[in-house]
Order: C-alpha cells, then sequence, then structure tokens
C-alpha cells in the first residue's frame, strides 16, 4: 500500500494537471511525466494492481517502460536494465519502418475483412437510402409524401422514419448490451462476430422478401 501510495503521489497529480487543463488537447506519453527515480516503484505498483504475473515479468515491464518512456536515450546508453538485444532492436526499427505489403498473412487477412466489413456497412446503408424513394408506396405507406417542399404523411411518416432508423436503435441499444454477454457465453469475440454475422445475412435475407413496411422493420431489427 505504501509503494502504490508513493508512486501515486509522484505521478498522478500532474497527470491529471494535463487532463484538466489542456485546451489544445495536447497528447503526450504519460510515462514522461514520471520521474526517473519513481519509474521502478510506479511501474511495480501497476503490475502488482493489475495482477500481471501470469502475463509478463516485473522485469521485462520495467524495461519496457523505460523504453517507452525514452526510447532515444534508452537504446543509445548501457543502462541497468541491460542493453537492447540486437533481435529486440531489429524489432523496434521494423514496427517503424514496415509497409503493409510486408506484414503477415494474417494480419493481412485482418486488414481485407475490416475493409469489407466497412464496405458492406456503406453498401447496405446505401441500398435502404436509394431504395426510400419508392419503398414505402410498395410496401403500404400510400398516404406518405417525400418529395416537394413540405413532408407529410401523418402515421405513415412515423412508420417510414423508424424503418429507417431502427438499425441504428438497435445497435445503440440492445446491440450494446448483448455484446459482452455474448462474448463471455460464446467464450471469445470471434465465436459472437460469427453469430453476429449469421444474424445480418439472415436478416439482408429477409428483408429482400418483405412485403409489408412491418416486416422490413422487423428485419432490419
Amino acid at each position: 500500500m505504501e509503494l502504490r501510495q508513493r508512486a501515486s503521489s509522484a505521478t498522478e497529480l500532474p497527470f491529471q494537471q494535463l487532463l484538466n487543463d489542456n485546451n489544445l488537447g495536447y497528447v503526450e506519453n504519460p510515462l514522461r511525466r514520471v520521474a526517473e527515480e519513481h519509474v521502478v516503484e510506479y511501474i511495480k505498483a501497476f503490475h502488482e494492481d493489475n495482477n500481471l504475473d501470469s502475463v509478463v515479468d516485473l522485469a521485462t515491464l520495467i524495461r519496457g517502460a523505460r523504453l517507452a518512456r525514452q526510447e532515444e536515450i534508452f537504446r543509445t546508453k548501457e543502462n541497468a536494465d541491460g542493453a537492447l538485444t540486437e533481435v529486440e532492436d531489429t524489432a523496434l526499427d521494423s514496427e517503424k519502418h514496415t509497409s503493409i505489403w510486408t506484414e503477415t498473412r494474417e494480419l493481412k487477412i485482418i486488414l481485407l475483412t475490416c475493409f469489407l466489413g466497412a464496405v458492406l456497412q456503406g453498401w447496405t446503408q446505401g441500398a435502404i437510402v436509394g431504395a426510400n424513394q419508392t419503398w414505402p408506396r410498395a410496401l403500404g405507406l400510400k398516404s406518405l409524401e417525400l418529395h416537394g417542399p413540405a413532408q407529410t404523411g401523418g402515421k405513415d411518416i412515423w412508420a417510414f422514419s423508424a424503418t429507417n432508423a431502427i438499425v441504428y436503435f438497435a445497435a445503440s441499444t440492445v446491440g450494446a448490451f448483448i455484446c459482452d454477454p455474448l462474448t463471455e457465453i460464446l467464450t471469445g469475440r470471434r465465436a459472437a462476430i460469427f453469430v453476429a454475422a449469421l444474424f445480418t445475412f439472415v436478416a439482408s435475407i429477409g428483408e429482400a422478401f418483405a412485403d409489408d413496411w412491418r416486416a422490413l422493420l422487423a428485419w432490419r431489427l
């Protein structure tokens, strides 16, 4: 407890001042606000408070903190934590200068998947926007008028708006609250993402065959 109090008194106040008085939105390395003589005790307290024994050994974490705090100095001098090995030195240089084409096959697949996900999201959103011109009347919203200076339609305008917005309402309410429990139940994000993808796929097929605005609303939900 005494160790954490000393580390806290030496480090938290200056960084907290930066958070409270930072009109320019300057983002800096928080370890630079830890005095050199307090780095070790700060990292020891961090290691202990977060139960990192099974994740990383303390000596490695301290070396990493010193490197992150003052990389230039750490890499150009012999220090109490030991100089960087050739492998470590090469890895640091590679991290800074590596292009996407030299990354691993697994990372390229992840990036491609994210790219396709963004394309699909834009495609889905663009598809419903384009269909807004015709689907209301085709699916029963006969009194809705989207053209002209004023949009009219009474209850139909609310049905039209709800059908368009329900995806985002559902994602920010239901989706946000079931994401973490679903990840826990399915033991990992990969399974949870797969289940979400299945729901998206089935819902897309359902939307294509919807013959009423209520059915379209339900499938988009």
